[in-house]
């Protein structure tokens, strides 16, 4: 009898981390650089009864993973926002390590370093951040990400790529780490364009007709734990009155 209430309870949990990575991805829809995210479950089928065909599914929640879909390129005219075209990925210092991202939104912090949104400095080619000089007016960034200021070259934005992009796990404000192993290759395929910047390969229209429709599952599997739950309480009092 309680085979329902527990198979409705993991059916629960379930949705709920789905709705919680959807929830993630909506919010980040207009955020430079960011990757949708996706769960993966699995059934597990159990005996529930005397006969082997007596079996009942219960929700694993397994994992998630990132969708690596590039974004589409908006143009911004600004000439510290850049894009990558290609499969490449900006490295950028951390308190934590190196981080790699697709979020070219740069800026000068007081020093002149190229930082991102949280002051991270990007890495050059010697894996050291960028220096701007402050008497320097006007930036170019060159495909192959030779950066220049008043005609003169002063490095170039690392970019790299990984064979197996799964070892890259978000680790917040746009940045992925990657997993032990995982070594960075050299991205020459990759196009730097300035004046652009990646969007989020979150699709709105698709996210929020997925939510609505989790929505509803959720709310029918807490109808049927209820239904189980109630069901259970008559069996009990039927038996308690009758002993």
């Amino acid at each position: 009898m309680e085979n329902p209430i527990y198979i409705g309870l993991s059916r629960q949990v379930a949705l709920r981390r789905q709705l919680e990575v959807i929830a993630n991805n909506v919010a980040n829809m207009n955020t430079a650089g960011f990757r949708a995210e996706r769960t993966l479950f699995e059934a597990a089928m159990e005996r529930g009864g005397r006969k082997p065909s007596d079996q009942v599914a219960f929700t694993i929640d397994r994992a998630t993973y990132t969708d690596m879909r590039s974004g589409s390129l908006a143009p911004t005219n600004n000439p510290y926002d850049v894009a990558l075209d290609g499969d490449g990925w900006l490295q950028v210092r951390t308190p934590d390590g190196v981080r790699y991202t697709r979020d070219g939104r740069m800026r000068r912090d007081m020093d002149g370093q190229l930082v991102n949104a949280s002051g991270h400095p990007y890495l050059d080619d010697n894996q050291q951040p960028i220096v701007i000089p402050s008497d320097r007016t006007v930036v170019s960034i060159g495909s192959d990400g030779l950066i220049s200021a008043d005609n003169e070259m002063l490095a170039r934005l690392r970019v790299a790529r990984f064979t197996n992009t799964q070892a890259l796990r978000q680790t917040g404000d746009v940045l992925f780490a990657a997993d032990p192993g995982a070594e960075p290759l050299p991205a020459p395929n990759t196009r730097v364009i300035q004046g652009k910047l990646e969007q989020s390969n979150v699709q709105s229209i698709a996210e929020v007709t997925r939510m609505m429709d989790l929505t509803r599952d959720y709310q029918a599997v807490t109808r049927m734990v209820d239904e189980g739950q109630e069901l259970m309480r008559s069996a009990i009092n039927r038996l308690g009155k009758s002993s």
